[in-house]
């Protein structure tokens, strides 16, 4: 481990917007072309899995250095990666940390309408998703904490299954459900 100072721990996750691109749109032959190698896919997934320097990457899937190194910046010259911190080897040499894009990209094969609509329900599940889990457990909190005997150190597993906040999030994701699979069939 070097001495050196690196940057603060380095996550895989994507706090950007979501980028939904159509086959036609601008870039999307790009995206097509970096993703189109099976070596680039095995490098994006390890990156998504835990992000690294290069370095590292090759070792993880036992490839290349150069090979990483060209991969990877097809990727980042796309935009599904980005170098997200630097670390430094154990010979002091500074190694950049590759990430996912904090702008995820979702390829969408369809009419224009269709995109924009898949992009308007991506975003609204993803917000109400994020609801359901803040109400769920703001419901879970209060059931468990929150009322005199409502929690105890010995709650059985169906005890813990009788909180309202599991039976609201279990029968909002069902709602969610099944506005997805109307969405479909109405398309």
């Amino acid at each position: 481990m070097s001495l050196l100072p690196s940057t603060g721990d380095v996550t895989g996750e994507q706090e950007g917007e979501i980028q939904v691109l159509g086959v036609g749109d601008d870039g999307s032959a790009d995206v097509f072309e970096a993703l189109s190698s099976d070596t680039s896919r095995r490098i994006l997934t390890a990156i998504y899995d835990e992000p690294a320097p290069p370095s590292v990457l090759a070792d993880r899937l036992d490839m290349s250095l150069q090979n990483v190194s060209y991969h990877l910046d097809n990727l980042e010259d796309v935009g599904v990666i980005q170098v997200a911190g630097t670390r430094y080897s154990e010979k002091g040499k500074e190694m950049n940390v590759y990430a996912p894009a904090d702008d995820p990209v979702v390829m969408f094969v369809g009419t224009e309408e269709r995109k924009t609509g898949f992009r308007d329900l991506l975003k609204r599940l993803v917000g109400a998703t994020g609801l359901l889990f803040v109400i769920s457990t703001l419901l879970f909190a209060f059931q468990a904490f929150g009322q005199p005997g409502g929690a105890s150190d010995d709650l059985t597993l169906l005890e813990l299954l009788s909180f309202p906040g599991l039976e609201f999030l279990l029968g909002g994701l069902f709602v969610l459900g099944l506005v997805v699979l109307l969405w479909v069939w109405n398309r």
